[in-house]
């Protein structure tokens, strides 16, 4: 397992894809933080007594808007995948060693890490906006700034797994993102519906982060799943993808 997680790093290292991505979202979540601490102040009139997101909040903010930006993880994880299965990357791996969840949880891993750390370099650039620009003193301690860190990574893992599912099944690049970005997109339409707000991912994601931007005013969400509910939900939707690409690999690649 350890050869290969180090020979996904050293395919992940070897792309462009994860610099220009986290260049995206840099700038998307460098102008967020503008928008939410600056904007209300320079046009109030535009956002009808909206108040600008002050410090220390509006540094915790920052992580709820990155790991909103599940376009990243899936987008990352199902590209990396996509660019082996449709060449013969792939069945050369398999030679070294055929146990596809083992490939599958090393994928999953190192991508989740490259994830993890790209919305860390996007929470940094919201925080720079916000030290620079936002009014109000203070900042999150160090107990707040590891629970940004570990449920980050939480949130990136399942994101990630879903998006490796989704490819290892379609085997198509094209339509392995537009079905994870529609399971994004609808996930966040059928959370209104009771029974399936009990099990949406995009729900037990933002309910990791309500205690951080509980203070946030008008952008500060309102949940009424469980923090443990939360857990087994983002649990469940990882061994989702874990499985769904395990089926997909072991369909395609008999």
């Amino acid at each position: 397992m350890i050869g290969l997680i180090r020979a996904e790093i050293v395919k992940v290292a070897g792309r462009k894809l994860w610099w220009v991505m986290t260049a995206i979202l840099v700038v998307l979540l460098a102008g967020l933080a503008f928008v939410f601490t600056v904007l209300p102040n320079v046009s109030p009139e535009e956002f009808q007594g909206v108040a600008a997101i002050t410090k220390p909040d509006a540094y915790l903010l920052g992580a709820s808007q990155a790991i909103g930006q599940t376009w990243f993880p899936l987008v990352f994880a199902a590209v990396l995948l996509a660019g082996e299965a449709s060449t013969s990357v792939w069945a050369s791996s398999l030679t070294r060693e055929s146990r596809r969840w083992m490939h599958l949880i090393a994928k999953l891993v190192v991508t989740t890490v490259a994830s993890a750390g790209a919305m860390a370099v996007g929470i940094a650039a919201w925080s720079a906006v916000v030290a620079v620009l936002a009014e109000g003193q203070g900042g999150p301690g160090a107990t707040e700034w590891v629970g940004v860190a570990w449920k980050t990574l939480l949130t990136q893992a399942t994101w990630v797994g879903l998006g490796l599912g989704l490819v290892a099944l379609f085997r198509n690049m094209g339509l392995a993102i537009g079905a994870a970005l529609g399971f994004s997109v609808f996930d966040g339409i059928l959370s209104i519906w009771d029974p399936w707000a009990e099990v949406s991912l995009s729900i037990a994601s933002n309910r990791l982060f309500t205690d951080l931007v509980a203070a946030g005013g008008p952008f500060a969400p309102t949940i009424g799943m469980g923090f443990g509910q939360a857990l087994v939900v983002i649990a469940g939707w990882t061994m989702a993808g874990l499985v769904l690409g395990i089926v997909g690999l072991e369909v395609r690649d008999p």
